[in-house]
């Protein structure tokens, strides 16, 4: 019997192995003899492709398949197939030229699977080397340096990790990887300047859970597919990047959808009952930063069933537009409350010199200075023109007290201290000394622009959270959860809405920064400018004024207090500074289109159905409403009177349902036609509903 040695492989096919017969012996041609393998106490024929792959998935774990091969003459030749690298037990007079050298695995033939390809393919590459570039800072390195770690199997640690700098190194102290990255001083991006991007540890091997696999992480990579699919629940969530990602989560990190965030609800602890409530999102916490920063405190009341009160902070981006910060929900604004929201929002806040523009609420006036040195507390504008009104009572006829406020007004914009005191002087002769003693009963130094240290940024008043609060009108009237839940939306809306948009902008200002700035060129055009030394000038207008381009200010006090140049420096640096093209090189950069694109980066992450809590189920986690309900019943502080109709006209007896304030003057209510006591004592079956004008708040 003579022995034919085959190596068979996952690739090997009959054909193959006929060629390999009649290579090995000579008088053999393909259809002048048959195979067959012993299997068993018999022999299998192979006669075609699909006997070859049977048999070899009934070998599948065996090193060696015994074969025959029968001529014509009934003579037999037996072929040894191996599946092993080494074959045993051969002839060693077998020329090796004849051996079929392929190598086959049959599990991979035989048990086949679907190619698997995860989405973290491309992070293995991430990190390039010496001199790549992170545009977006080192929030964009440390977000690519963990999936980074993730894809390639290993863990580090931060030497190094602040805004300026960042070293890693290997977990592993053998480990000669490292990765240090700095702030480029030439042109301020962030780039990794030594790399060692080797591993001598041994420990480089992916695998399906990693601690740098974080709420973060999984919000960025399928935010789209969450905002698509808004029902999605966390264990959807889970599925889908084990089968995306191979990455396994646990379910607090698939439902953390806003991580980052601060949230802080209080309750008595005996009752259950709700006492406040303190909101600030990741995106907006991230997004002030790029913010002028200056904040509006105010409150405003709730309608609903249960009342309350809404504390709020609101700033404004480098398009003047609104941009909260963060929002809190109490009984009342009293002083116990701003000082417990004072001291949230200071742990929120970056820290940063920062100008709060308020009411003298006592909570705001003796806490502000107290949670937050170093920064400049104003007096709303508005809200003292109201307070002077009050302090001049009803008998100062109204022209009076107008041209009052027009004086204080003129006070308040001076710029300088010698036109503050022309102006305070007017003020005293008109007002007499009640207007003395107003002044004297408010500080100077938090509502004058003359002896405000700060900059107020064209702010006189707290406009910003009152627009705030028009803007959430509708959503005052919800109970509390669907009031956190409308401002989140509204908040997730609007920034996504301006993130699109700022897309779309090709100046390097923001539009209305932009208009204000060529509106300040277009009246300096036939100015003059005469130079005293380097950087310091004076303007040919009426009246004079000095611009120092190199400490940014005007003898206006408009670049100082605002921030934004004026139109007498936005003149000089055009006609004396190297033209329009050097007007942002002296502009703040809070005022450009990258600060604006940055403020809106960060998004609000959609909350899915599935995390809505049953408020059926009763349990120890369940918060009770407060007390403090509305009262049930008519409001005998309101009159209800009876009067002619003022829509129809032709039906002068028509009744109508009015609501009125107590009278102020005489012969207020001289048309009444029924008072209250009559009215309580009428039939309101005589009465049909269409005749009806007013509503009652019962």
């Amino acid at each position: 019997m003579q022995i034919l040695p085959v190596r068979l492989s996952g690739g090997g096919r009959l054909k193959d192995v006929f060629s390999s017969i009649c290579n090995r012996w000579n008088n053999l041609s393909v259809g002048k003899f048959s195979v067959s393998y012993a299997y068993e106490d018999d022999y299998c024929a192979l006669q075609n492709e699909s006997d070859f792959e049977n048999m070899l998935f009934l070998f599948s774990n065996s090193d060696r398949i015994n074969a025959k091969v029968d001529e014509n003459e009934n003579s037999s030749r037996l072929i040894v197939g191996s599946i092993i690298d080494e074959v045993s037990d051969v002839d060693e007079d077998v020329d090796d030229e004849f051996e079929y050298v392929d190598r086959m695995d049959p599990t991979e033939k035989y048990c086949k699977h679907a190619e698997t390809r995860y989405l973290t393919e491309a992070w293995a590459h991430l990190i390039e080397g010496v001199g790549q570039e992170f545009p977006k800072g080192v929030k964009e390195f440390r977000a690519v340096l963990a999936r980074y770690a993730i894809e390639n199997g290993f863990m580090y640690r931060f030497v190094k990790n602040d805004q300026l700098r960042v070293t890693a190194v290997c977990v592993i102290e053998r480990c000669e990887w490292h990765v240090h990255a700095i702030v480029n001083r030439t042109n301020g991006v962030f780039h990794i300047k030594k790399c060692h991007n080797e591993h001598n540890c041994g420990s480089t091997y992916r695998t399906n859970k990693h601690k740098r696999v974080s709420s973060r992480l999984v919000a960025d990579e399928i935010a789209g597919i969450v905002e698509k699919k808004p029902k999605t629940s966390p264990i959807d969530m889970l599925d889908m990047f084990t089968d995306k990602y191979g990455l396994d989560l646990c379910y607090h990190t698939a439902r953390a959808t806003n991580p980052g965030s601060i949230l802080r609800l209080e309750s008595d602890p005996v009752t259950k009952e709700f006492s406040r409530l303190f909101v600030s999102f990741d995106a907006c916490i991230k997004g002030f930063n790029y913010c002028r920063p200056f904040l509006c405190l105010d409150a405003t009341h709730l309608k609903c069933r249960f009342k309350g009160t809404l504390l709020a902070a609101t700033g404004k981006d480098a398009n003047q537009c609104l941009f909260p910060i963060a929002f809190a929900i109490c009984d009342a604004e009293n002083y116990a409350n701003w000082v417990w929201f004072l001291g949230l929002l200071r742990s929120t806040l970056s820290p940063r010199p920062i100008t709060f523009i308020t009411d003298r609420n006592a909570g705001l006036v003796n806490n502000i200075p107290v949670m937050f040195p170093g920064c400049h507390h104003a007096y709303c504008l508005y809200h003292l023109q109201f307070n002077l009104k009050d302090h001049f009572p009803g008998r100062f006829r109204k022209g009076f007290r107008t041209r009052l406020v027009e004086l204080f007004n003129k006070c308040a914009y001076a710029s300088s201290v010698t036109r503050f005191k022309a102006a305070e002087e007017e003020f005293y002769q008109f007002g007499g000394d009640k207007a003395r003693t107003f002044i004297a009963s408010v500080p100077k130094e938090h509502w004058s622009n003359a002896y405000f240290e700060g900059q107020r940024y064209g702010e006189m008043s707290s406009s910003a959270v009152e627009s705030f609060n028009n803007w959430i009108l509708k959503a005052r009237e919800m109970p509390v959860f669907y009031l956190v839940d409308e401002l989140r939306r509204k908040i997730m809306k609007q920034m996504a809405a301006r993130r699109v948009k700022s897309m779309k902008w090709n100046s390097v200002l923001c539009p209305k920064m932009d208009k204000k700035l060529a509106l300040f060129i277009n009246k300096g055009r036939s100015w003059r400018i005469i130079m005293s030394k380097g950087g310091l000038y004076e303007l040919r207008c009426l009246p004079p004024k000095v611009v120092c381009v190199e400490e940014r200010t005007c003898s206006c006090g408009y670049w100082q207090s605002n921030g934004f140049m004026c139109r007498h420096a936005a003149t000089v640096i055009i006609k004396a500074c190297g033209g329009e093209g050097t007007l942002v090189d002296h502009m703040d950069p809070l005022y450009l289109v990258d600060a604006y694109r940055h403020a809106y980066e960060e998004p609000i992450y959609p909350v899915v159905e599935s995390d809505i809590p049953d408020f059926t189920k009763e349990g120890d986690r369940v918060i009770n409403p407060p007390r403090n309900r509305r009262p049930a019943g008519i409001n005998i502080g309101w009159y209800l009177v009876w009067s002619h109709s003022v829509i129809n006209k032709k039906d002068k007896e028509q009744p109508c349902l009015r609501n009125y304030s107590p009278p102020k003057q005489p012969g207020y209510l001289r048309d009444t036609k029924l008072t209250l006591h009559n009215f309580l004592k009428e039939d309101p079956a005589q009465l049909s509903e269409n005749k009806w004008q007013g509503v009652i708040d019962l």
